[in-house]
């Protein structure tokens, strides 16, 4: 035990920092009148002394959070008490570097279990690195293009060097975590639904749509992505007589799931976002049938709306398909079939439609849209409520949570890999980043001593009864690696000795005695008369 007092320690710290922070700015001093440098060089240099005086300083605090007298004993999780064994060394990897401090270990001879109190207090986890980095990994593998590309940024920011694969466990471990949340995707639409995020909304959008990402195995693969949004009009910059209708505060659901699961998921944030108390909710779509599904299921009562660029996308390629790419009549017969349609007469060119459905089946194509859609296209009705008509904040959507971070050029996906990084991209672009990062368990490291009788419980299983039975378990595998790998170098050595008495190449002959045989062959040899 460290029989020093807290007052006592504390005062060591101080005096150490302090000596040291004279020596680094003696050594400073002296750098400067040296040669001359630029403020770049300087920052550079006094970022790196900093950085270990704070490693320094950090290792020194973190046994000031715990009693410089040990308890002999602390309760355990079994009932019975921990006895004080002795101080063992953590070793952490900080933003300050790797860090290594002292920490009581307490031992339960009843379960075997082992703990150290501190490690607790100071939510870490010897051997791995601290929430702060974690954070901050995560934070980079989800923004960066690559997780190398974050491991590098993190060095260039903090000095700290770490490797990729820790950005991406720590990614992804974040992204496991928010997947798990909330943990009851199946409660029903009336029961138990999750508290609103904030005060109603008189009205509130919800738009889906679905991406492509390249996973191993499974191909390319659609990652569904939601989101929940409400409007703001005010007149266009440039054509003020104009108004426009702008998403704001929008969050963002990502899931790697069937239409069904996913539907699940974003109603749990359209009820977060107030979808249960709002005077009004209104879901935007393409034409996929997935999107509509859940609508009815989820949003029974919601006004549905197609999106207006994907209706007049339909029209263009049936002009296509009839006129032909360069006639002008192509053009004159789209616009008008879309002034039709701005003004909510879905009928009219539907059926005008019909009237040419038998050149081509992007005609027939159209027909069946704008047949299936209808009731989802009185654009004239939706204008003049101020409903927004366009699913321009579900594409962005996909854009920032999918495309930008997991379609970089030559990247295939682990299916679970992604899914996580798209989840963590979510929100943190719903501006839940703290929110995420509270969500996340301490890590812990178990530590427990196999008993006696689970010893013998082997032993037997084994067939070695000579085993004793107190003695601990790495000994026993310790020393029958040690017995088996002496009984296969005395069987190699047999096997060597055998094969050194029946073939010449492995006995040591002399030189004269290699040229006497050698004459013997060629004397052997037929000679050829071809």
């Amino acid at each position: 035990m460290n029989p020093t007092t807290d007052a006592t320690r504390t005062e060591d710290l101080v005096t150490t920092i302090a000596e040291r922070m004279a020596t680094l700015t003696r050594t400073l001093c002296s750098w400067m009148q040296e040669q001359e440098h630029s403020l770049a060089e300087l920052e550079q240099y006094v970022l790196g002394l900093l950085k270990e005086l704070g490693a320094s300083l950090v290792a020194g605090l973190c046994p000031l959070a715990a009693s410089s007298q040990p308890s002999r004993s602390i309760a355990c999780s079994c009932g019975q008490q921990a006895l004080y064994q002795r101080q063992r060394k953590a070793q952490v990897t900080t933003l300050f570097g790797p860090l290594s401090f002292w920490r009581s270990y307490y031992l339960c001879a009843e379960c075997g279990v082992g703990q150290h109190p501190l490690d607790a207090q100071l939510q870490c986890c010897a051997g791995s690195r601290s929430q702060a980095l974690d954070e901050l990994l995560a934070l980079l593998g989800a923004t960066q293009d690559s997780f190398v590309q974050a491991a590098q940024v993190l060095e260039r920011l903090t000095l700290v060097h770490v490797s990729a694969t820790s950005v991406r466990q720590a990614t992804e471990q974040l992204g496991a975590v928010l997947l798990e949340h909330p943990a009851e995707p199946h409660v029903e639409p009336n029961a138990r639904p999750p508290q609103p995020a904030s005060a109603k909304a008189s009205r509130l959008y919800i738009s889906m749509d679905g991406v492509m990402a390249h996973l191993h195995q499974r191909g390319w693969s659609e990652i569904k992505v939601g989101c929940c949004y409400q409007t703001r009009t005010r007149p266009e910059r440039k054509r003020p007589e104009r108004l426009e209708i702008r998403a704001e505060h929008t969050s963002y659901v990502s899931a790697l799931e069937e239409a069904r699961e996913f539907g699940w998921q974003l109603w749990q944030e359209a009820v977060r976002r107030g979808a249960l108390e709002a005077d009004e909710v209104v879901v935007v779509g393409d034409g996929a049938h997935w999107i509509w599904n859940l609508a009815e299921t989820h949003f029974p009562h919601a006004t549905q709306i197609v999106d207006w660029y994907h209706a007049s996308e339909y029209v263009w390629t049936a002009a296509r398909a009839i006129w032909g790419e360069a006639s002008a009549e192509r053009v004159e017969w789209a616009h008008a079939q879309l002034d039709k349609l701005w003004e909510g007469k879905v009928e009219q060119v539907r059926d005008e439609l019909v009237r040419w459905r038998e050149s081509d089946q992007a005609v027939e194509a159209a027909v069946s849209y704008y047949t299936t859609h209808q009731s989802r296209m009185e654009y004239a009705s939706y204008r003049a409520r101020g409903l927004q008509i366009g699913s321009g904040s579900v594409e962005s959507a996909c854009k920032q949570v999918v495309t930008a971070r997991l379609k970089q050029a030559g990247m295939i996906w682990n299916a679970d890999g992604a899914e996580a990084v798209a989840v963590v991209r979510a929100w943190l672009k719903s501006e839940r980043w703290e929110e995420a990062i509270r969500l996340r368990g301490v890590r812990r490291r178990g530590y427990r001593r196999k008993q006696a009788e689970h010893v013998a419980q082997a032993s037997e299983r084994e067939g070695q009864s000579e085993q004793q039975v107190g003695e601990p378990v790495e000994l026993t595998l310790k020393a029958q690696q040690q017995e088996k790998s002496a009984q296969v170098l005395l069987q190699v050595q047999a096997e060597l000795a055998e094969q050194r008495g029946k073939n010449g190449w492995g006995k040591a002959w002399s030189v004269t005695r290699q040229r006497e045989m050698a004459a013997q062959r060629a004397q052997s040899t037929p000679v050829s008369t071809a």
